[in-house]
């Protein structure tokens, strides 16, 4: 019983730190991890079990995505890629943010979806000014597309990639189930939220003359992008075909980063800055105290009361709606971490294996709710408090949001309820 108690004391000693957007989070729950084992709370917490409470396989993946974009990232291909988004739009204001929306949506898919808005944001700011627009409204549409695209691949989102690690799904699994459904939101997205901007008064001379840009004068290294930029298609075929090489994906994902830095004649020490740091070290620090959570068994007598629920059908609603009210309010990381094990249990139970579908997809929509939502949301109002100076409060974020997050999670519930029924 004390060791229960001990356990969720640090848990939602965790979950205050992140809520709160205290500064150094990462450092805290980190802290908070090892004193989980420094406690004893649980007899695997120790340095030669490491491995079975860590999971480094999301770490390893994670990693190596880190490295390979930062050395792709050098050779101004994706500066070039968001200025061609600008010019295929030919000055209009609804083409063009709506092809930056689906630029981003594609790139987070592949990439992890902070970088992708660390990569975009500029541009989007730069319309709006161009536009004569609030950038506050352009970030979120950012934001949101930015999680469609991370939610439809295993590696595009960090709560799929822990859910990928620990369900053994498959990455061409992630594909076939979730980029359909991904493909539909994100029209739904463009077609909602559109209208947050164009009932403004715009001046789209500006964009003309940001359209007339030569995007291939952001290339500093053709010889180099073109080296990193097959490298990252082949760490993507290996991520396909992990199964029939029986390869796990973070060693494919640090195959990729350690040739890219020999390509570019760079080091550990040179791309150390890229690398985030503090979310490897969050992750860690969350697993820790997820594991002790698990061993006291509290997240068995939550996961027994959802067992109850013995109707499939309404379990994979409830999952999938529960799962985003979740994410909204406690982030997407830490509820895929917290409601894996959940997911183990319900399936070690005979319940279909369909449910990781309505936990991917759930997590996914509900990260858009609110400005705490998801990494890339802190990440996104504070890029637009330091570059522009405007905020962007979490009332206006959610009533941006919910509209078109209540559509999507009821045709996302419909979408794993057909999946469930027909065993796909």
């Amino acid at each position: 019983m004390v060791k229960q108690v001990l356990a969720l004391c640090l848990y939602f000693g965790a979950y205050y730190v992140i809520l709160s957007q205290a500064r150094r989070t990462s450092v805290k729950v980190f802290l908070l991890g090892l004193m989980a084992a420094v406690l004893k709370l649980s007899e695997s917490l120790t340095m030669e079990n490491i491995s079975h409470v860590v999971d480094f396989n999301t770490i390893g993946l994670l990693l190596g995505m880190m490295i390979i974009v930062s050395v792709l990232k050098t050779t101004g291909f994706f500066q070039m890629a968001a200025i061609y988004a600008v010019r295929f739009g030919k000055g209009e204001l609804k083409r063009t943010v709506s092809l930056l929306m689906v630029f981003i949506a594609v790139l987070s898919a592949v990439l992890d979806n902070v970088t992708t808005l660390l990569i975009f944001a500029p541009i989007l700011f730069l319309v709006s000014d161009a536009v004569e627009i609030n950038p506050s409204k352009l970030l979120m549409l950012g934001v949101i597309s930015s999680n469609i695209g991370g939610m439809s691949t295993m590696i595009g989102d960090p709560p799929n990639i822990v859910i990928g690690s620990a369900s053994g799904l498959s990455f061409n699994s992630f594909i076939v189930h979730l980029v359909p459904i991904s493909l539909l939101v994100l029209l739904i997205a463009v077609r909602m939220l559109l209208g947050t901007v164009s009932g403004e008064h715009v001046s789209e001379a500006g964009l003309k003359n940001l359209a007339a840009t030569d995007p291939k004068q952001a290339v500093t290294d053709k010889k180099l992008l073109i080296k990193i930029a097959l490298v990252f298609l082949a760490t993507i075929l290996g991520f396909a075909f992990h199964n029939v090489l029986e390869i796990d994906m973070a060693l494919i994902a640090l195959l990729g980063a350690a040739l890219s830095l020999v390509l570019a004649g760079r080091s550990f020490e040179d791309v150390a800055k890229e690398v985030e740091w503090d979310t490897l070290f969050f992750f860690m620090g969350l697993f820790s105290l997820t594991h002790a959570v698990q061993v006291t068994g509290i997240l068995d007598r939550f996961a027994g009361l959802i067992s109850r629920l013995q109707y499939v059908p309404v379990l994979f609603i409830v999952l999938t709606w529960l799962s985003a009210v979740m994410a909204s309010l406690l982030s997407a990381v830490p509820t895929a971490i917290t409601l894996v094990p959940v997911m183990k249990y319900l399936i070690g139970l005979g319940y279909p294996v369909q449910l990781w579908w309505a936990l991917a997809l759930g997590i996914g929509l509900g990260a858009n709710l609110t400005p705490i939502g998801a990494a890339v949301n802190i990440v996104g109002v504070s890029l637009l408090k330091k570059f522009t100076g405007k905020s962007l409060s979490f009332g206006d974020f959610f009533q941006t949001s919910l509209p078109f997050v209540l559509i999507a999670l009821a045709i996302s519930s419909v979408y794993t309820l057909l999946i469930g029924l027909l065993g796909w």
